[in-house]
C-alpha cells in the first residue's frame, strides 16, 4: 500500500536531497566538479521540486487521488532520469536519457498544475 501522496513525495525528496549532498561531498573531496550539473539537478528537481509537491498536497493546494499518484510516478521517473541523463550527456555524449528525463519533469509540472487547478473548487483549498 502506498503512503499518503504528500508523504511519498516528501520521502523521495529527502532521498534525493541525501543523494545530492553525497555527490557534492564526493566532488569536493575529489576536487573534480565535472558533475556539478548532475548535483544541481538532483537537488533542484529531486529535493526541492518533490518536497514542494509534497507540501502542496499536504496543504490541500493540489488535489490528491488517482491523478496525484500518476503525478508521483511521472515526477519520480523524471527526478531520476534527468540527472542520470545529464551524467550520460556530460561523460559519454549520450543525450537520449536527458531528453526523456526533461520531458518527464515537464509533464510532472503540468500534472501538478492540473491538480492545483482541480483543488480550487474543493473545500480544503477555500480561504
Amino acid at each position: 500500500m502506498m503512503p499518503s501522496i504528500d508523504r511519498a513525495f516528501f520521502t523521495l525528496a529527502v532521498l534525493a536531497g541525501l543523494a545530492g549532498m553525497l555527490l557534492g561531498i564526493q566532488m569536493g573531496m575529489a576536487h573534480d566538479f565535472q558533475l556539478v550539473p548532475v548535483h544541481t539537478h538532483i537537488n533542484l528537481v529531486g529535493w526541492v521540486s518533490l518536497a514542494l509537491f509534497g507540501i502542496g498536497y499536504r496543504l490541500g493546494l493540489a488535489k490528491g487521488g488517482g491523478l496525484a499518484v500518476i503525478h508521483f510516478w511521472v515526477a519520480a521517473a523524471g527526478a531520476i532520469l534527468l540527472p542520470v541523463g545529464i551524467y550520460l550527456a556530460t561523460t559519454r555524449q549520450q543525450e537520449a536519457v536527458v531528453i526523456i528525463g526533461s520531458v518527464l519533469v515537464l509533464a510532472s509540472m503540468l500534472l501538478f498544475l492540473v491538480n492545483v487547478v482541480r483543488a480550487w473548487n474543493t473545500p480544503a483549498a477555500a480561504g
